[in-house]
């Protein structure tokens, strides 16, 4: 028998273990108010708004969780929006390393109560800002020992801090995460922006960087994404166009080899094509471009330095 959700929380209390199949959370099916579980969902956040506006505290707020598997195209920044709840919850309490983190097909454990949840241990570099930001906040907090939301088996102490959201520096870690590098290894053989044509010597502009490799050399996904376009054309030569989640595109040149298919969702490090020197090209190298609302932008910005 499923107890009412008012219930659940007394339940993260219990010492027992849980396994994905018995999850102590409520389900929800569909963001949509059709969804019996999501009604009960937003009645919860509900709420939880009015009692933080009647100034309880702590334990005293009606806090409850419930499960919802992120279907193809959710975001985020989508869910947050149609549950109501500031991302900042959300992504703290799912531990959710960065805004180009693919969710599809992944568990989300969605708070009643807006706020930050902070785990006790960090794990990742965002958890690490959480934890210094979280002792910074002068507001009032309580531990809560839930399950782990990548495992229910295992239980992890979250600091709750209601009403509280991410810090600039938080924010901007969480939405302009770095990009992998696209090879194994690769030298720098022309920078970004206005330089010498290396077949005109006339000033030119360069959409991106080059990176000499050795041919057949594996090319890989900075980040993870959609495959938007795969072509050939007499300047590119063979090339692949990446959509990542976060509305950013990447773009790899002059490829001898596309190991992808059109449409197809990768994840960042997935090899998608061998270095070439197709199309204009002086020799085995990857271009490589990142666009920004369809602007090209320094790749250099985004990598991850080695």
């Amino acid at each position: 028998m499923r107890l009412p959700a008012r219930y659940v929380f007394f339940l993260f209390f219990l010492n027992i273990s849980f396994s994905f199949a018995q999850s102590p959370y409520p389900k929800i099916n569909s963001l949509e108010m059709k969804d019996i579980g999501f009604q009960q969902y937003s009645d919860d956040v509900r709420k939880a708004r009015m009692a933080l506006a009647e100034g309880k505290k702590g334990r005293e707020l009606p806090i409850s969780f419930y499960a919802y598997v992120a279907k193809k195209n959710d975001t985020i920044i989508r869910i947050a929006a149609r549950c109501s709840i500031p991302y900042d919850s959300i992504v703290s309490l799912n531990r959710i390393e960065s805004v180009s983190m693919d969710i599809e097909g992944k568990t989300l454990i969605l708070p009643s109560v807006p706020g930050l949840y902070v785990a006790e241990k960090p794990g990742t570099p965002i958890e690490n800002l959480l934890a210094a930001l979280s002792k910074k906040i002068n507001a009032p907090s309580f531990l809560l020992p839930l399950p782990n939301p990548d495992n229910f088996k295992e239980k992890i102490n979250f600091l709750c801090i209601p009403n509280a959201i991410f810090d600039g520096t938080v924010r901007i870690f969480f939405l302009k995460p770095f990009y992998r590098f696209p090879l194994d290894k690769g030298i720098l053989t022309s920078g970004f922006g206005n330089r010498p044509s290396p077949f005109t010597g006339k000033p030119s502009y360069h959409a991106g960087i080059d990176l000499a490799a050795p041919m057949g050399s594996p090319v890989y996904a900075c980040a993870a994404g959609e495959i938007k376009k795969i072509a050939t054309n007499n300047i590119y030569g063979k090339h692949i166009i990446l959509k990542h989640i976060d509305g950013r595109e990447s773009l790899y040149g002059h490829l001898s080899a596309v190991e992808v298919q059109l449409h197809q969702k990768v994840k960042s490090g997935k090899i998608i094509g061998k270095v070439g020197m197709t199309g204009m090209s002086t020799g085995p190298h990857l271009h490589f471009e990142v666009h920004e609302h369809g602007v090209p932008k320094n790749p250099a910005t985004f990598i991850q330095k080695r």
